[in-house]
């Protein structure tokens, strides 16, 4: 049981790494021009949520929708499945399965956006810099943490009576 209730708790605060990835910046994109001055044609941060909202007002409804469903929705239902998991005394197997499934691919965003900076910050495009946020280190420790957790749930699932049957 305590090792539940310290899971418990790992993910509570992986959920408060999730909050404030999504609040706060995630990326600093800024691009300039030489000309007789230097001249500022592009200076942004985004968060998720910031991204989000620019999205939608933008009409651009497909990559609002990749990003709401693998962002948000994702990491919600994810986290509720890991609060059954851990709440109650004998869960369903098809549910860690479920977890430990879509915890495979909680890394593609963290990934995506680590790609862009680096082809921004790479020296791809003259005069263009990019910087990840604080923003991205939350969400990158809430993917980390929940993994964690989800691997962790696992072992002791698999060591309680309610068999956990491989993927």
């Amino acid at each position: 049981m305590a090792n539940r209730l310290f899971l418990l708790l790992l993910h509570i605060i992986s959920l408060v790494l999730l909050g404030f990835g999504w609040v706060l910046d995630m990326l600093h994109i800024d691009i300039s021009a030489h000309f007789i001055v230097d001249v500022n044609l592009f200076n942004e941060n985004r968060s998720v949520l910031g991204t989000l909202q620019t999205l939608w007002n933008g009409a651009n409804y497909w990559p609002f929708m990749l990003i709401f469903l693998f962002g948000i929705v994702v990491p919600l239902v994810k986290s509720g499945i890991i609060f059954y998991l851990l709440l109650v005394k004998h869960p369903a197997p098809k549910w860690h399965r479920f977890v430990s499934a879509i915890s495979k691919w909680a890394m593609a965003d963290v990934f995506a956006i680590s790609i862009l900076v680096a082809f921004l910050a790479g020296s791809a495009m003259q005069n263009t810099h990019a910087s990840l946020e604080a923003g991205f280190y939350y969400f990158s420790g809430y993917v980390l943490l929940s993994g964690i957790v989800a691997m962790l749930l696992g072992k002791i699932l698999s060591r309680s009576d309610v068999p956990v049957l491989p993927e």
